[in-house]
């Protein structure tokens, strides 16, 4: 496929990010917003913390996005995007998170965020693309040029934004800063699936997350 290099676009502007909807309590009630007791179809909004215990959260990023939030896992909501201090959470949508200084974008993607007791950052791609890069940054673009399909292009020069393809996990610094990327394995893989559900069955509704674990699986 040939890669075509573009100019760089203009800086990213993140949409609103105003609110996160509990959708669903699984594995009990220890979920909170604010340390408060969260109820099905209660709204966490931007500068909440939503938290849980030995439960599991499903949530619905501002109509757009679903999340799954694991066992014993912090997230703060914000105006452009969500910071994770504990835990993981798995996001099939467009909504983006921080790291430190840095965005994490996404492109048609289902992925992964966990954050280790050492404050590392595991992003894991289950499918679609995603980027980490400086909050002025560039987002990727495309050219439908070339054969007749849209080939994507790298947006940002400078180098500073790291791009992480499907079924590929990328860690990095509490601040946002890469530090490895390589192709997910089979070890991985299982960690990931038992560390966020009880068996894949339990992933939610969303056939697309299933097909992507399964795919992820097939490939390591």
């Amino acid at each position: 496929m040939q890669v075509v290099l573009m100019a760089p676009a203009a800086p990213i502007r993140a949409a609103a990010f105003e609110q996160a909807t509990i959708k669903r309590l699984v594995d009990g009630r220890e979920v909170y917003i604010d340390g408060k007791a969260a109820r099905v179809n209660e709204v966490a909004r931007s500068g909440q913390q939503v938290r849980t215990g030995k439960s599991r959260a499903e949530l619905l990023f501002d109509g757009r996005a679903t999340g799954y939030l694991g066992r014993s896992s912090v997230i703060t909501l914000g105006n452009a995007c969500f910071r994770l201090s504990k835990g993981a959470v798995l996001v099939s949508g467009p909504q983006k998170a921080c790291l430190g200084t840095k965005v994490l974008g996404v492109k048609g993607t289902t992925y992964v965020l966990t954050r280790a007791d050492d404050g590392l950052f595991d992003f894991v791609v289950l499918e679609g693309q995603g980027y980490v890069g400086p909050e002025d940054g560039y987002e990727e673009k495309q050219d439908s040029t070339t054969s007749g399909s849209a080939a994507v292009a790298a947006g940002d020069p400078s180098g500073n934004t790291t791009y992480v393809c499907r079924c590929e996990v990328a860690r990095f610094t509490p601040d946002g800063e890469f530090v490895s990327q390589g192709k997910l394995s089979r070890s991985q893989y299982q960690a990931l699936l038992s560390l966020h559900t009880s068996g894949q069955s339990q992933l939610g509704k969303s056939s697309q997350i299933k097909e992507a674990f399964s795919e992820c699986y097939n490939a390591s």
